[in-house]
C-alpha cells in the first residue's frame, strides 16, 4: 500500500510540476533557514559539554557590590592555592593567567620565525588538565608543568611552529626575554569551548618571571579579567554549600572590603551564556533566532496549505473517479499525506544542499565581521542529532502542511465531483485561508518591525557623538617602554609626513579593556564606594584624541603622577560641580596628587554601558599604545613610515596598527550579525509570504470568475475589478498589522532596554514596515489580478 501511495504521488506531482516546484521552492527555503538556525542552536548549546567532570566544573569569578554591581569574570591571584589550603571538598582547584599580543619565536630557526599570538597563551597550574579533558599526543601529563620555563602546546600550535618535526624538548622564547621548553604536545582542542589557549606555560614559571606578574601573585586586592579559576567538586558537594562557604572565605582574606566583595560559582557548561562575564552570544539571542527559525517554518507550511487548497478544484474529476472505484476518505487522505511527504523531503534535500553550500560561507563571514564562531562544523552524515531533526522535520512538516489539504481533498462528494460542481467553499472557503494569510503575515510583518528597530538603532550607534572624533585615529601597539626613550620615539614619529599629533597611552578613550580602581577623593578618610576608570596617557593625551576641558587644565609634562584629569561623570558622582574638585587631591595606588582638570563627558565603554568616572595621568611604565592623529591624504605613505619607525626601534617585535573608530565598531559586532541574519530572514519570510499571496490571489480568481464575469457586462472597468482584490488583500495585511504591531513594539522595547544609549520607536518604524508588506503585495498580487480583471467575460459566464 505504501509503495502503492508513493508512485501515484509520483506520477500526480509529475502531472502538476508548477504546483510541486513552487511547493518545493517555498518549503525548501523555510527549512533552509530552520537547519541552519538548528545548527547554531545545537552548536552554540554544546560548549565545554564534552568534558566528562563537566557537572562537578564550576568557573569562580568576582563580583562586587557597591552603588551598582560590577561583574569580573576574573578573581585575584593567590585565590587557587587559599581554595586548595582551606577546603577539602574541592577536588582540584586551577589557576591560569592569559597573557595579551605575546611574541613568540622560535631561536636558531632559519628564516628566523616569530609570531604575534594575541590570546593564544596562558599561564596554567598542572592541575588544569586533570579538571579539563585534553588528549595527549606526547609528553606526560602528571609532569608536563611541574618545571618553570615549559610549555605545552596544541598540535597546530607545534607544526606552526616546528613543521612536521618532533617538538618535544625544542624551544620557544616569549617576548624575546624568557625562553621555555616544549614538555607535551595535544590533540587540537575542539570548536565548542570557551577555554581557546592553546599555549600553556608552566604555572611555575611566573615567579621567576620578571617582566610579569610574580608581584602581583600574593596580591589579594587586584582582581584582573586575565585570571581564571577552576573548581572541580567532589562528589556530593553542591554548588550552593560552596558558595555559602565561600563567603567566610571572603571575609578571612578581604578584611577590609569583604562585605563588597562575592565569588560565585558558574557551571562550566553555563559560562558561554553568561552575558555578564562572556561577550559571546546570549541566551536571548539563542531563543530569538530559534522563534525566527519556528516563524519561516510556519510561515512555509502555511504557504503550502494555501496552495494546496487553491489546487484542490483541479483534481476535484481525479477525487470523484477514485471514489467511484471504491477508493474511501482515509485511503485519499493518505494519498494527499504521501504527495505532501514527497514535496516535504525534496524540500529537505534541497535545504540540505543549500545549507551545505552556504554553511562554510556563513561560518566564513560570521568570523571576519565578528570573530565568532556561530555554527561549528557541518558534517550531516556524521552528526545523528542532525540526522534525528531532519527526520522529525519531514514528519511533523508533512503532518502540518498536508493535513487540512487532506482532509479537504477526502471530503468531496463524488457525484458533486464528476459534475465539477465542487464550490470554493468546499475546499477551505475564505474566512480559513484569510485567517492563514493573516498568520502569516503577521509573522512577516514582527520580522520586518525588528529588522527596522535594530537597522535604527545600528544607525543610531554609527552616528552618535561619543564625545570626540575618533576617526584618523591609527593605534599602535608598544611591545615595551623599559627600553626606549618615548620622547626620541615621540619626535622620529612626529616626524612622518602625515602625523599631526601623538600620545602614548594604557589604552585609547574607548576601549573593552578598562582597569577600574578604588581611590581616595580629597583628604576623606574612607574610600569611595564607587571605583574609578583609570587610563594612563600623558600630556597630548587630550589634544591628540580631540578631548575638551570643561575647567582646569591639562595635565603638566611629567613621567611620574604630578596631577590627575576626572571627567565630568567623576564630578557628577562627588555631587560637585567640575569647578569645585579642581585643586582637590586623588589618592590612587599610593600616589597622591591634585586634580588639574576635569574632562567633558566622553563615552569610554561602548554605547551600551553609562559612562563611567574616568581619571587620566601619566604611567609611562604601562602605556601599551602610541595613538597617532593622522591626515587622510596620502594615508598609505603616511603608514608605511609609521611601521618603518616603529620596526628600526623594535626589530625583534612585529608591528601591529588598527584604526581606533573600526575597534570602536567592533564592540557592536553581535547586533550586527544579528542585523544581517534577521535581514536575510525578513526577506526569505517575505518571499514564502509571496508565495502563499499566489495561492491565494488564484483561489481568488477562480472564486469570484463569475462574479467579475456578471460585474463587467454590467459595465465595470478593469481599474475596479482590480480595486475588489486590492480592497481584499489590504484588509489581510491592515489586520495583520493591527496583530504585529503591539507585539513587535513589545518585544523590541525590550531588546533595547539592555542598551543605556538607544533610539525610541516612533510611527515611522510601524508605517515602514506596513508600507513595505503593502508595496510587496502589490508586486505579487497585481499580475494574476489583472488577468482575472481582463479575462472575457463570454468565458467566465460560459464556466458555468
Amino acid at each position: 500500500m505504501l509503495k502503492n501511495y508513493c508512485l501515484v504521488a509520483y506520477r500526480t506531482l509529475l502531472r502538476y510540476k508548477g504546483y510541486a516546484l513552487l511547493n518545493i521552492l517555498g518549503l525548501g527555503l523555510g527549512l533552509t533557514c530552520t537547519v541552519l538556525i538548528f545548527q547554531v542552536l545545537k552548536f552554540q548549546f554544546s560548549f565545554d559539554t564534552y568534558h566528562t567532570k563537566k557537572d562537578r566544573t564550576y568557573r569562580v569569578v568576582t563580583e562586587f557590590s557597591g552603588e551598582s554591581t560590577e561583574y569580573q569574570s576574573g578573581v585575584p591571584l593567590p585565590l587557587g592555592q587559599a581554595l586548595r589550603n582551606d577546603y577539602s571538598f574541592l577536588e582540584k582547584v586551577a589557576i591560569t593567567y592569559l597573557q595579551y599580543n605575546t611574541l613568540v619565536s622560535v631561536p636558531n630557526s632559519r628564516p628566523f620565525k616569530k609570531f604575534e599570538e594575541e590570546e593564544t597563551l596562558t599561564y596554567a597550574e598542572p592541575s588544569y588538565f586533570d579538571i579539563l579533558d585534553y588528549q595527549w599526543l606526547a609528553g606526560n601529563p602528571k609532569h608536563a608543568l611541574d618545571q618553570p620555563n615549559t610549555v605545552v602546546m596544541t598540535r597546530r600550535m607545534a607544526e606552526k611552529y616546528f613543521g612536521l618535526a618532533n617538538p618535544i624538548g625544542k624551544h620557544l622564547r616569549i617576548n624575546n626575554d624568557l625562553d621555555l621548553k616544549v614538555n607535551g604536545v595535544l590533540a587540537d582542542i575542539p570548536e565548542n569551548t570557551d577555554q581557546r589557549q592553546e599555549l600553556f606555560v608552566s604555572w611555575a614559571t611566573l615567579r621567576g618571571y620578571k617582566n610579569n606578574v610574580a608581584y602581583k601573585l600574593d596580591d589579594w586586592d587586584g582582581v584582573s579579567s586575565r585570571t581564571h579559576c577552576l573548581v572541580l567538586l567532589r562528589e556530593g558537594t553542591s554548588q550552593a554549600s560552596v558558595e555559602q562557604a565561600l563567603q567566610g572565605f571572603v571575609k578571612k582574606y578581604h578584611p577590609d572590603d569583604y562585605q563588597e566583595i562575592r565569588h560565585p560559582l558558574i557551571p562550566l557548561t553555563d559560562f558561554h551564556f553568561s552575558a555578564e562575564y562572556n561577550e559571546q552570544l546570549t541566551v536571548t539571542q539563542l531563543y530569538a533566532l530559534a522563534s525566527v527559525g519556528l516563524f519561516l517554518l510556519l510561515t512555509a507550511c502555511i504557504n503550502f496549505v494555501n496552495l494546496a487548497t487553491a489546487q484542490a478544484l483541479k483534481r476535484s474529476k481525479e477525487v470523484g473517479v477514485r471514489k467511484v472505484m471504491g477508493g474511501t476518505n482515509g485511503q485519499l487522505f493518505w494519498q494527499f499525506i504521501a504527495e505532501t511527504g514527497l514535496i516535504t523531503l525534496a524540500a529537505i534535500a534541497f535545504a540540505v544542499l543549500m545549507v551545505e553550500l552556504l554553511a562554510p560561507v556563513l561560518s566564513q563571514w560570521v568570523h571576519q565581521a565578528s570573530d565568532l564562531n556561530l555554527l561549528g562544523t557541518f558534517d550531516l552524515f556524521s552528526d545523528p542529532l542532525l540526522l534525528i531533526f531532519l527526520a522529525v522535520l519531514l514528519i511533523v512538516v508533512t503532518l502540518l502542511a498536508g493535513s487540512y489539504p487532506g482532509l479537504i481533498l477526502a471530503g468531496f462528494q463524488p457525484v458533486a465531483a464528476l459534475k465539477g460542481k465542487i464550490s470554493t467553499q468546499q475546499v477551505g472557503g475564505m474566512s480559513i485561508r484569510r485567517g492563514l494569510v493573516v498568520v502569516q503575515f503577521t509573522l512577516t510583518q514582527l520580522l520586518l518591525i525588528g529588522t527596522l528597530v535594530v537597522t535604527q538603532q545600528m544607525d543610531f550607534f554609527r552616528g552618535k557623538d561619543i564625545g570626540y572624533d575618533p576617526t584618523s585615529i591609527v593605534l599602535v601597539n608598544l611591545p615595551t617602554t623599559d627600553q626606549i626613550n618615548l620622547q626620541t620615539l615621540r619626535n622620529r614619529l612626529l616626524q612622518v609626513n602625515g602625523v599631526e599629533q601623538l600620545s602614548f597611552s594604557t589604552t585609547p578613550p574607548t576601549s573593552g579593556n578598562n582597569n577600574r580602581s578604588n581611590h581616595h577623593f580629597d583628604n576623606r578618610q574612607k574610600e569611595e564606594i564607587w571605583d574609578v576608570n583609570t587610563k594612563g596617557g600623558d600630556a597630548q593625551y587630550l589634544q591628540t584624541y580631540g578631548l575638551k576641558l570643561v575647567a582646569g587644565t591639562n595635565l603638566p609634562e611629567s613621567d611620574s603622577i604630578r596631577g590627575f584629569l576626572v571627567n565630568e561623570a567623576y564630578a557628577e558622582k562627588l555631587g560637585r560641580q567640575p569647578q569645585e574638585i579642581v585643586g582637590r587631591s586623588l589618592e590612587l595606588w599610593g600616589f597622591k596628587a591634585p586634580i588639574v582638570g576635569v574632562v567633558k563627558n566622553w563615552n569610554n565603554l561602548s554605547l551600551q554601558n553609562r559612562i563611567e568616572p574616568v581619571t587620566i595621568f601619566p604611567f609611562p611604565k604601562a602605556y601599551q599604545y602610541v595613538g597617532l592623529k593622522v591626515r587622510s591624504s596620502h594615508l598609505p605613505q603616511t603608514l608605511g613610515g609609521i611601521e618603518s619607525v616603529w620596526n628600526e626601534t623594535f626589530p625583534d617585535y612585529i608591528y601591529k596598527q588598527s584604526f581606533l573608530d573600526q575597534r570602536i565598531a567592533k564592540a557592536y559586532e553581535t547586533e550586527q550579525l544579528m542585523l544581517h541574519l534577521v535581514r536575510v530572514f525578513s526577506f526569505i519570510a517575505i518571499f514564502i509570504g509571496c508565495l502563499g499571496l499566489y495561492g491565494l490571489v488564484s483561489f481568488m480568481s477562480a472564486q469570484k470568475t463569475k462574479e467579475i464575469g456578471v460585474r463587467k457586462v454590467l459595465g465595470a472597468s478593469v481599474g475596479q475589478i482590480l480595486t475588489l482584490f486590492g480592497t481584499e488583500f489590504g484588509r489581510l495585511i491592515l489586520l495583520a498589522f493591527v496583530v504585529a504591531a503591539p507585539l513587535g513594539g513589545w518585544i523590541m522595547t525590550n531588546w533595547l532596554e539592555g542598551y543605556t544609549y538607544k533610539i525610541h520607536l516612533g510611527w515611522q518604524t510601524y508605517a515602514g514596515a506596513m508600507l513595505l508588506t503593502l508595496l510587496v503585495t502589490l508586486c505579487t498580487v497585481s499580475w494574476q489580478s489583472y488577468r482575472a480583471a481582463t479575462t472575457n467575460p463570454v468565458k467566465s459566464l460560459k464556466s458555468e
